[in-house]
């Protein structure tokens, strides 16, 4: 069966060797779609929006939550948004991807929305997130354990570049997989950083 998590994972990894500027190939992004949510009478609760917010966090940080990603996290800035939906023979699957950049590490949250009707394994979709990233930026893996995060079933691993390290987390929320990456030069400690980027990441139950 074919992994499309392996898109994500692709994604993910190209974006290391991009500028600041260069976030995927002309054409691929398309608009984050508007909210769906209908007008409701006077009186009635209002469903949460699904958009984007960032507010200031502590240590020049922002708190990032995503309406459509139901996800909170903190990040050194508000990231940059790529949204692209691909067909296939299992019907149409939409990758999504988070991205910021600071003076030394690149800071990665993407998850693949999949067709209703395709079935998959859970444990092979983390599996070949994780083998597939590695794959796509040339990397050897260092370490690799299956975990389970705030409840969600997860792989945590570690592979480095000749130039550069790199934490992962994969969850599987539902069925939406979800990965979160920090990227750092070899020789950095970058200890605080993923704690509290890996820390802060908070997904709801979908």
């Amino acid at each position: 069966m074919k992994r499309f998590l392996a898109i994500l994972a692709l994604a993910l990894a190209s974006s290391f060797s991009l500028s600041a500027q260069e976030h995927g190939k002309p054409g691929t992004s398309t608009p984050r779609p508007p909210s769906t949510s209908s007008p409701r009478p006077p009186g009635t609760s209002t469903p949460q929006p699904m958009q984007d917010t960032s507010v200031p966090d502590i240590g020049g940080w922002v708190k990032f939550t995503s309406g459509l990603g139901r996800f909170t996290v903190a990040m050194p800035s508000t990231p940059t948004d790529k949204m692209e939906t691909t067909k296939s023979e299992h019907g149409p699957y939409t990758t999504h991807l988070f991205i910021v950049r600071d003076a030394l590490s690149v800071y990665l949250i993407g998850w693949v929305d999949y067709d209703p009707s395709f079935n998959f394994n859970k444990q092979s979709e983390l599996e070949a997130n994780r083998d597939n990233f590695v794959k796509g930026i040339n990397a050897t893996l260092l370490t690799s354990s299956p975990t389970t995060i705030d409840g969600y079933q997860a792989i945590e691993f570690v592979a480095e570049t000749t130039d550069r390290v790199f934490k992962s987390r994969v969850y599987m929320v539902g069925r939406r997989p979800y990965q979160i990456v920090i990227g750092t030069p070899k020789g950095q400690d970058d200890s605080v950083q993923t704690s509290r980027f890996f820390n802060s990441f908070k997904i709801r139950q979908i």
